[in-house]
């Protein structure tokens, strides 16, 4: 019927239980452990997706929980590592196959952390071979990165060394919020145009320096000059000193004639060719400068050439500025053309400051005129070339000319250029200069004079013929970065805790563990708070006893609720406790928010201490599930209890499975799980009574007080559950738990 879940609706998903933790007023999630005992058959079953598997077992079997806050938890999306020699998809609105694509990648940088990328061009499917980088680019950036391998790069966001320590996984990598990225994206935006047929004949293709500008006292019209590289073949002399480095500039001399160089007046110097030093002889008669792009002992090759460069073939000597290097030129041959002589050649197509002041500047050209040896372009529009005080740019500027790329659609501010391939005319690549913004879809079209006119079957020119076909990716919703969940389709949370030995002494470090999950909103038991200030409906002063039995107390700041089972001078205790109950001290400035109120007596006071089963309070940060038998005495014609071995008492039918035997405490303690029925106590001074016993070791014994466990058995959800291997717990140990939850 051709329905459709989108991918989006999976990361809503999958956002809607991040915020259920994150937000406040809103779910309590704990990561438990469970299952000390070996699964039946000794090896690692797949949990049975059924009430008793997924709710009643695992809350038997349940040993301790830790509350999962707002830094637990993060997005997940593949673990994609960029690998050099990978083709990456590029980015394309149009692609329903994406998210099962390679088209985003992350890096680790050279201070430890990582950086993930989304790809936006491949140059035409090639391999990537060059990593980006963080450094490269900023948040900010308008265009973004092009490796020098030509695929272009979006930075997405950044993870520290840290986050991705806690979440990462072989198969998974976390999400982090990027304020910069995410503000900086604009919706709409234009941010790339792939060629999908490069056309021939583009041949009005330019480049070169700024010669004049506000020609006639007009800003639009600018004098240009062609930008010639050449490459030279040198031979050194027996005086040369040091090598020519790249970018430095190098001057040149007079040449040689009949052995001896010729001096500023062209005449024959008193310096032969056989003896010349050219760090002793002054450069008197340069004639024209350069600079070196490459270089080793044979040639050079240089641009920005300036003054008479060609007018001598041969027995030119040439001088580094900086290395001092000295060489006499052999021979010279220019690479690259002069700009075109051809009037109006150039109209149409799009003049570009690539380099030096005004760089970044665009416009197409209205005009294009040819006088004599000037060489003159009529700017269609020169805002970016000029500010409030004149022309920005000047004889420092490099121009490039190339083919416009002309952007239409339901959106506006989009600019582009055609990057062409000289050697074969065609058009290599799409520039886009401005993105512009409210794009829902585009067209594009490559214009500017292809160089050659085609005199077709109708006898009329024609200069359009075989021209390049493009399409325009428009960006996600938002815009690239705008949001990193759904554009790199995150429908997996990650919920990642640490439990660090004891805990504080709040939970067991000892025995192990086979199964591991997430609880939401369990209720707690037996909550004690420690009560002053208290005052009631009528604004009198009152202790605990104002309250009332089985009303329910709820906290101002937190919203935590529970309901009274006792209370005393100076204590209520509560439970069904949900939330978080927090302390503070009387007098202090926040002692009225965090103050509780009893919802029948209208009875209200501040909380000074909390605590869950008479233990120090953890802050709610974690629970001990286990059923605590205290002042526990072992018959001495028995062995000791065993751990993991089913403990009954038969005076009352209850049951349990030994998880720890506690004897170093004050109080021999033994701790319980699988708990089914009520433990019974031996009274102060009775002989016997509920005495219990080991099925294994056939120990018995008795107890004289028992607490626990700290969640009220069977409340809340178990929401999550996975067997794993058996994991043991020590003193000196930390496990971190990572669960990796897909919606």
């Amino acid at each position: 019927m051709g329905k459709l879940v989108t991918s989006n609706f999976n990361s809503h998903n999958a956002k809607q239980f991040v915020e259920s933790i994150t937000e406040s007023s809103n779910n309590i999630y704990y990561v438990f452990v469970g299952k000390h005992t070996e699964f039946e058959g000794g090896t690692t079953p797949t949990q049975n997706n059924s009430p008793e598997g997924t709710f009643y077992q695992p809350y038997r079997d349940m040993i301790y929980g830790k509350h999962v806050t707002s830094s637990d938890v993060k997005h997940m999306i593949a673990n994609n590592i960029w690998t050099s020699g990978t083709v990456y998809a590029q980015y394309d609105h149009r692609d329903g196959d994406l998210r099962n694509k390679q088209f985003y990648a992350h890096v680790e940088e050279a201070n430890g952390d990582f950086s993930v990328f989304k790809c936006l061009g491949n140059n035409k499917g090639a391999p990537s071979t060059e990593q980006p980088s963080a450094a490269q680019t900023s948040p900010d950036d308008e265009i973004y990165i092009t490796t020098a391998d030509k695929y272009q790069w979006k930075l997405m966001y950044e993870v520290p060394l840290a986050t991705y320590k806690k979440f990462s996984t072989a198969k998974k990598f976390p999400v982090v919020d990027h304020a910069n990225v995410s503000g900086n994206a604009v919706s709409g935006a234009i941010d790339f145009v792939t060629v999908n047929e490069g056309g021939v004949r583009y041949n009005s293709v330019a480049n070169g320096v700024i010669k004049a500008t506000n020609i006639g006292g007009d800003p639009r019209t600018i004098e240009i000059e062609s930008l010639v590289s050449a490459n030279l073949t040198i031979t050194s002399n027996a005086t040369v000193s040091g090598t020519f480095s790249s970018a430095e500039p190098i001057e040149l001399a007079g040449k040689f004639a009949n052995g001896d160089l010729l001096d500023s007046n062209n005449q024959p110097s008193t310096t032969s060719r056989a003896g010349y030093d050219a760090s002793a002889q002054p450069f008197t008669n340069v004639v024209a400068t350069a600079v070196v792009v490459e270089s080793n002992t044979t040639h050079l090759r240089t641009v920005d050439i300036a003054g008479n460069f060609f007018i001598n073939k041969s027995d030119v000597v040439v001088r580094g500025s900086t290395s001092n290097a000295t060489a006499i030129i052999s021979d010279r041959v220019s690479d690259t053309s002069s700009v075109s002589s051809n009037q109006q050649f150039y109209k149409g197509s799009t003049f570009y400051i690539a380099s030096g002041p005004g760089a970044g500047a665009a416009s197409q050209i209205e005009d294009y005129l040819v006088t004599g040896s000037a060489r003159r372009i009529v700017l269609a529009n020169s805002t970016g070339f000029a500010n409030s005080s004149g022309m920005i740019i000047d004889s420092t500027s490099r121009f490039e000319i190339s083919p416009t790329v002309t952007i239409t659609g339901d959106g506006s501010g989009a600019e582009a250029r055609a990057i062409v391939n000289t050697s074969i005319g065609a058009v290599d690549t799409i520039e886009v200069t401005k993105r512009g913004s409210g794009y829902t879809h585009a067209n594009a079209k490559v214009e500017g004079n292809t160089g050659i006119v085609i005199i077709g079957s109708d006898g009329l020119g024609d200069t359009t013929a075989n021209t390049a076909n493009v399409t325009v990716i428009i960006g996600p919703k938002g815009g690239h970065g705008s949001d990193p969940i759904n554009e790199l389709y995150s429908d997996t949370v990650g919920v990642s805790v640490d439990f660090a030995n004891s805990q504080g002494g709040q939970i067991p470090a000892t025995n192990d563990f086979r199964q591991i999950g997430i609880l939401k909103d369990p209720l707690f038991s037996n909550v004690v708070i420690t009560i002053g200030n208290t005052t009631t409906s009528g604004g009198a002063t009152a202790t605990g006893t104002a309250f009332q039995d089985e009303e329910v107390v709820t906290q101002n700041t937190s919203g935590a609720f529970g309901v009274v089972t006792s209370r005393g001078a100076g204590t209520i205790n509560l439970s069904n406790v949900y939330g978080q109950f927090t302390e503070t001290t009387v007098g202090a400035a926040d002692e009225d928010t965090h103050r509780i109120s009893g919802g029948t007596s209208a009875t209200s006071s501040t909380p000074t201490g909390v605590q869950t089963n008479e233990r120090a309070s953890s802050g709610f940060t974690q629970f001990d599930q286990r059923l605590r038998l205290t002042g526990l005495q072992v018959s001495t014609s028995e062995a000791d209890f065993q751990v993991d071995e089913v403990v009954n008492q038969s005076e009352t039918g209850a049951t349990g499975i030994v998880h720890t035997i506690n004897t170093t405490a004050s109080a021999n303690v033994l701790s319980l799980t699988n708990v089914k029925g009520n433990w019974g106590i031996r009274d102060t001074g009775e002989a016997d009574g509920n005495a219990f016993e080991g099925a294994t070791s056939k120990a018995s014994g008795h107890v004289t007080g028992k607490a626990g466990p700290d969640i009220v058995p069977n409340t809340g959800e178990v929401i999550y559950i996975e067997n794993v291997s058996a994991i043991t717990r020590d003193d000196d140990q930390t496990e971190r738990i990572k669960l990796m939850i897909e919606f």
